[in-house]
């Protein structure tokens, strides 16, 4: 199964929003029914299997299929619903802006601002059909990728509340991937040797692992450190050498 191997991948990344996943998820379903709708259905009755075994048939394949495609559909519905309050995601979705352009989701509008009181209706609703009409704003693909275009186009003091549903978005989990990642760097940081380290300790170390791409990209990370912890107070050892 192709489509859910991609799904699966996908799911794994760590840049993922609502947004991102909301339309991934209706990609991913919308090729499971079109493999349904191109299976043949002829609604004959089917026999009940014998003791005898035997090879499948053209039509028992055929039915097994869309009893496979309908099953991946109804768990993907299932695991994959959304609550109320992440409708929100949907004003923000990229596909969408043309669409929201001509005419506006009032009802999207409303249940974000249940969801999140701290954000101005009105004053959202302005920023938000700015965003629509705005070619820029249409290239981006995510909340994250349009959050970025904000930040480096200096936009956050002027789509102020576009910024603050934008960063809900960016920080809501969507999958355990990332839970699953930090309980496993944990096993591997917290031995029964290291059993006495302390909960400070702990989450450096585990913060070191996790974002250690992060860490390799910055220059002279090691050597900052160093002299850090060298002029943190007066030690026995010399750190520093000049």
């Amino acid at each position: 199964m192709p489509h859910v191997d991609m799904l699966f991948s996908q799911l794994q990344k760590r840049n993922i929003d609502s947004v991102y996943i909301k339309g991934l998820i209706k990609r991913f379903t919308s090729s499971i029914q079109t493999i349904r709708d191109s299976i043949p259905s002829d609604g004959s009755v089917q026999q009940p299997p014998t003791t005898k075994r035997r090879g499948l048939g053209h039509e028992e394949q055929q039915r097994l299929a869309r009893e496979v495609c309908d099953t991946i559909l109804s768990h993907a519905k299932e695991r994959f619903s959304f609550t109320k309050h992440l409708i929100s995601a949907t004003l923000l979705q990229g596909d969408l802006f043309e669409q929201h352009s001509q005419t506006f989701p009032e009802a999207a509008l409303k249940t974000t601002v249940e969801a999140y009181p701290l954000l101005d209706k009105a004053k959202l609703k302005t920023e938000l059909s700015l965003v629509y009409d705005t070619d820029q704003f249409r290239a981006c693909s995510g909340a994250v990728t349009l959050l970025q275009f904000f930040v480096d186009n200096n936009l956050q003091e002027t789509f102020t509340e576009t910024v603050s549903l934008l960063k809900v978005l960016v920080t809501t989990p969507m999958a355990t991937a990332e839970a699953e990642r930090c309980f496993s760097t944990l096993k591997r940081i917290k031995t029964f040797l290291r059993n006495s380290m302390t909960q400070d300790r702990l989450n450096a170390l585990a913060m070191l692992s996790i974002e250690k791409k992060l860490i390799s990209s910055i220059p002279d990370f090691n050597t900052r450190v160093i002299e850090r912890f060298a002029t943190q107070k007066e030690r026995r050892a010399t750190f520093l050498y000049k």
